[in-house]
């Protein structure tokens, strides 16, 4: 586990201000006579109830989520303001902290700095055990997303932190200035060997604020090192932001659909692409699987239905609902299923996913599939001589 919040399958962040409630006057006076029954069982419970009783912050969520339980919708949920922001920070792709990753140890949370970041330059050792934030005890009961929200804050901001070094149980106070962390979400390489060494491959793993900057970027550093075909990694990207997914759709593709969004009424809007390519026509597989969701298959299936990519692995997973996120007053955030996303050809992802073009067997290495792939496509696409 690092400082970097888990991901779900998250996906279209789209924030709104607090709206009035929707549905007949009749459905929201029927709530509204309801509550006292609410308020009755939250007196009954303050009085009666023998042992330690949890504070109104922690009923009134409790509250909130039961209450959103109700619409049995697994993409409806209420986030509390801590992960919220852990969630804000890693689709924006940055975020203020120290450069370290945590890792839970029968101990406790331990600290392993990362080479050149604040936490390493204040003294941070790999494997020191990590007992305060800011005079707030660190422990084990606590989750990875407490720990790493205490440890973050502004850039510029300080936090000092008490550790153990493992090596002589001796307690050291650190004072850290937060700086600016990084988190890319597109890697690249040239593939080694004689035989693909005109094959750039990019590996991309969450939409964020920076993804369409890190691919565009990625293109040209592979294009000048020779590369004329590509290879697209979406194994594992469980999604993020669909102007993300939008934006690096629209690199790959010169016209055309990108995906379709349907609201409940039957109101449809379509994402068109611009005339703008950052890789012309040079040939590309996309690699998938079941952990390739949400702005991923939005991707992926942009570039199935038009043609523009092979798609080579497993059957992805299926999560094409959109959600509004409404950023509630005290920072913690409501998301709500409110449309769903179809392909260009109008293929439903929601429960149904992508099915490559090439299918990949667990038990088999996708990226050689790939590669034999778009170097047949390579084959077919050079010109033929003319005597």
């Amino acid at each position: 586990m690092g400082l970097a919040f888990g991901f779900g399958y998250v996906s279209y962040p789209l924030l709104h201000t607090p709206v009035e409630p929707v549905g007949s006057s009749q459905d929201v006076t029927s709530t509204e006579q309801n509550m006292p029954v609410y308020w009755e069982a939250w007196r009954l419970l303050e009085r009666d109830f023998l042992g330690a009783k949890p504070d109104a912050t922690t009923r009134t969520y409790g509250a909130i989520r039961g209450m959103v339980e109700t619409f049995d919708d697994p993409y409806t949920y209420f986030v509390e303001p801590r992960p919220r922001e852990l969630e804000r920070d890693n689709l924006a792709g940055k975020f203020g902290g120290i450069g370290a990753n945590i890792e839970l140890t029968p101990e406790g949370y331990v600290l392993r700095p990362v080479r050149g970041q604040p936490a390493e330059r204040a003294g941070v050792q790999d494997g020191d055990l990590l007992l305060l934030v800011d005079d707030q005890e660190i422990t084990a009961a606590m989750s990875a997303d407490d720990v790493a929200a205490l440890v973050r804050g502004p850039v510029g901001s300080e936090v000092t932190l008490v550790v153990r070094r493992s090596d002589s149980d001796e307690e050291v106070t650190l004072d850290i200035v937060r700086a600016e962390i990084q988190l890319p979400s597109v890697e690249w390489r040239m593939l080694e060997g004689a035989e693909n060494e005109h094959v750039g491959y990019i590996r991309h793993t969450l939409f964020t604020e920076r993804s369409a900057g890190e691919m565009r970027q990625a293109l040209t550093e592979l294009q000048a090192q020779g590369a004329d075909r590509f290879i697209l990694d979406l194994r594992g990207n469980p999604g993020g932001l669909v102007s993300a997914a939008v934006a690096v759709a629209d690199l790959w593709l010169d016209d055309g659909v990108i995906f379709i969004e349907q609201k409940a009424s039957g109101a449809e809007s379509v994402q068109i692409a611009t005339s703008e390519t950052a890789a012309g026509d040079a040939p590309l597989v996309v690699i998938v699987d079941g952990g390739s969701a949400s702005a991923s298959e939005i991707l992926a299936g942009a570039l199935q239905d038009h043609g523009r990519a092979v798609l080579v692995g497993e059957k992805t997973y299926g999560k094409g609902s959109v959600q509004l996120i409404h950023e509630l007053a005290d920072q913690s955030s409501l998301h709500i299923t409110n449309a769903q996303w179809l392909t260009p050809n109008r293929h439903r992802i929601s429960e149904n996913g992508l099915t490559p073009d090439v299918p990949v067997g667990s038990g088999e290495d996708p990226l050689q599939a790939a590669v034999v792939v778009v170097e047949a496509a390579s084959v077919a696409q050079a010109p033929t001589a003319t005597p």
